[in-house]
């Protein structure tokens, strides 16, 4: 048993007053006058002992009320060193929560500055012979070392907010580990203590992936922000994945409103290229908000733009930035058959956009298909395995395709390649006149084609087609289907780069090439074989940004901010390298930002957005985090922190206290005192 202010028990002289007061108090005589004295002596006599008793048990209640409560001052404890099974040097490990969400502002300051004030104050009131672990998010080497009060007080004020976020069980299994390694190797360790300053977002608070403890002390130390709301740009994605010059986009914000308010005419200012503009959303509490901007992009090229609200609790997330390609036009290969026709070609001629290269397929070469945004099989017969490898790659790569059969296809040569592509079989050649029945408008694939239902009234006449294995129907939608229910023309299910026609486009098999309905196939095929790009990548995510362009070379390809530059990871696939921004090097390195891809020049464009998990402001409450933890760990401590002022009571050397009980019986005692005088007559 120890004591956290001795100097208290100075205070116990004071147990001599009552003591004093209650031997002189009884000394005192009073002279009576009676006529006799006989009575009174008689009374006096048979009361004499019980007074005594009555006194001396108010003396002993007022000295163990007074003790016990100069005891309860001196706030005594059992240290945690004799607690422990283990005798050696006693370790503090100090977690310091240092990601986003701790920017939020709390009672005095940034919930940060208080998280570092609070480790101060543990580091000085450690003992000498104690060893410090203090670590933040970043886990770092560095990090992972014993350091001295003096080196710990130093590194407080180095510590920085940072966009790593770290799961609980994480930073603790990171500590033991740790700490076992040094009590194995290096010095005999005794009682082990884990102290972790967090605000505790749900998400970020899981601690199921660590073993159970029954010895060391758990301490979660809660700092919450005066305001858990947050504005934010939770995405922003476009209606069409088309950019054309002149043609008219929509764009999507969705703002999300974590407060328990509504907000009146929140300001959101959009920034592209040299578009800007500025809306007033209403924004109910707890909810979300997609709001769209109307725009149209007027010149060919790279465009970035930024997307911000103003927030007065976080501002990290305040900015959400974005990049596209505006191209000037597309670049197409037609591959022509046997039976190829020169509808195809035509159909395309008439919009400058498109810029087309039809080649026979017996000069077909893996070279031509570098640089082309779409390849049309135009009335091909036969598949060969290296054509039916070429195509499959250039579809992987990002690439579009168009299937036009030939008259007299090669079944299984055609069915590899639809395998390869994820697309049902043809199982045969089927010739029966067939009305093609309907058109599935409600496709993404049509989005804003028809203004009107009525496309069905002039559908085309198919004499001949080909029937399509329904084993893996799963695969692909539907876009034109035969009144007997079997798919005409259809499209891959994840991707809309390609298109099968099952059927042919020779006169003798369909009309359909005399139809509006077929120029309408072709363009949207043509425009959707574009290049997808992503809008914006989040930092530390395993997505990936393609380039399309060579990068022979021996420079390194880098990532140029305004402010930082970085070499990213890449891998290769065919003639596509993909750029990686996962990992934790890269949430060390990258900010969000919009950066341009460069090796010699500028390549292409990205941007870059954190994460938005931390937006949410989502708390653990106190009984949630305890039994969470609690499930793992016997020894915890909960304590909820809204000013620094409030950890002055917090000493982690006493796990144990006892200043509770002694006030509890200095009031028993107090009581009993009183009960003493009041009933005892």
């Amino acid at each position: 048993m120890k004591l956290v202010y001795p100097e208290f028990l100075w205070a116990l002289f004071a147990l001599s007053i009552p003591v004093i007061i209650h031997l002189f108090h009884f000394r005192k005589h009073k002279v009576l006058f009676f006529s006799s004295l006989q009575f009174l002596q008689k009374v006096d006599q048979d009361n004499r002992s019980t007074k005594r008793l009555k006194n001396l048990l108010v003396l002993i209640t007022r000295l163990l009320a007074l003790a016990c409560l100069i005891i309860a001052f001196a706030q005594p404890y059992i240290p945690a060193n004799s607690t422990s099974s283990q005798a050696g040097k006693p370790v503090l490990a100090i977690y310091i929560d240092n990601s986003f969400s701790m920017t939020a502002k709390g009672a005095e300051g940034e919930l940060l500055s208080m998280a570092r004030e609070l480790a101060r104050k543990m580091i000085l009131n450690a003992g000498l012979e104690t060893r410090i672990l203090l670590n933040t998010n970043e886990l770092s080497g560095s990090e992972q070392r014993f350091i001295t009060k003096a080196e710990a007080l130093e590194e407080l004020d180095k510590i920085e907010i940072s966009p790593m976020i770290r799961q609980l069980d994480d930073v603790v299994n990171w500590q033991r580990s740790f700490i076992q390694r040094q009590h194995e190797t290096i010095e005999r360790l005794g009682s082990r203590q884990y102290v972790l300053l967090s605000d505790f977002q749900q998400h970020s608070s899981r601690f199921s992936a660590i073993g159970e403890d029954a010895e060391s002390f758990y301490y979660p130390i809660q700092l919450l922000p005066q305001s858990l709301s947050n504005i934010y740009i939770d995405s922003a994605w476009f209606d069409s994945p088309v950019h054309k010059t002149g043609l008219p986009v929509e764009l999507n914000i969705r703002v999300v409103n974590t407060g328990k308010d509504a907000l009146s005419s929140m300001e959101l200012h959009v920034e592209i290229d040299r578009m800007k503009r500025d809306v007033f959303l209403d924004i109910p509490a707890q909810s979300s908000l997609t709001t769209t901007i109307n725009y149209t992009d007027k010149s060919p090229g790279s465009k970035e733009g930024i997307l911000t609200v103003n927030d007065k609790q976080l501002f990290w997330d305040d900015d959400y930035f974005i990049s596209y390609d505006v191209v000037s036009h597309s670049s197409i290969l037609c591959i022509d058959g046997p039976s190829a026709s020169s509808a195809v070609p035509q159909v395309f001629a008439v919009e400058p956009f498109y810029r087309v290269t039809t080649l026979a397929q017996d000069r077909l070469t893996f070279d031509v298909l570098n640089g082309k945004d779409l390849v049309l099989l135009n009335g091909v017969n036969s598949i060969p395995s290296s054509l039916a490898n070429q195509l499959s790659e250039f579809v992987q790569n990002g690439g579009a395709l168009a299937l036009f059969p030939g008259t007299e296809i090669n079944i299984n040569e055609w069915s590899v390649l639809l395998r390869k592509l994820e697309l049902p079989a043809i199982t045969q050649k089927v010739s029966s006149t067939m009305r093609m029945d309907r058109i599935n408008e409600d496709d993404v694939f049509f989005a804003g084609v028809f203004e009107k239902s009525k496309a069905q009234a002039t559908l085309p006449m198919v004499s001949n087609y080909y029937g399509l294995s329904t084993s893996s129907s799963a695969n692909y939608f539907p876009l034109i289907e035969l009144k007997n229910g079997q798919p005409l023309i259809i499209r891959s299910r994840d991707k809309f780069n390609t298109l099968l026609y099952a059927s042919s486009l020779d006169p003798s098999f369909s009309a359909i090439t005399s139809n509006a309905i077929f120029p309408t196939l072709l363009l949207r095929i043509g425009e959707l074989s574009q290049r997808k790009l992503p809008l914006s990548l989040t930092i530390g995510s395993d997505a990936f940004f393609p380039i399309y362009t060579d990068l022979s070379g021996e420079q390194p390809l880098r990532l140029v901010g305004r402010k930082s530059e970085y070499i990213p990871q890449i891998k290769k696939e065919q003639s596509v390298t993909y750029i990686s921004i996962a990992g934790v090097d890269a949430i060390r390195s990258l900010s969000a930002g919009n950066y341009s891809v460069q090796k010699e020049d500028k390549i292409a464009r990205l941007s870059l957005n954190y994460n938005r998990n931390e937006s949410s402001s989502k708390v653990l409450s106190e009984s949630e985090l305890v039994e969470r933890i609690s499930s793992k760990c016997k020894n915890v401590r909960f304590k909820e922190i809204t000013e620094t002022g409030a950890a002055a009571q917090l000493d982690l050397e006493k796990p144990f206290e006892y200043w509770k009980l002694f006030t509890f019986l200095a009031l028993l005692f107090m009581l009993t005192e009183v009960g003493i005088l009041k009933f005892w007559k």
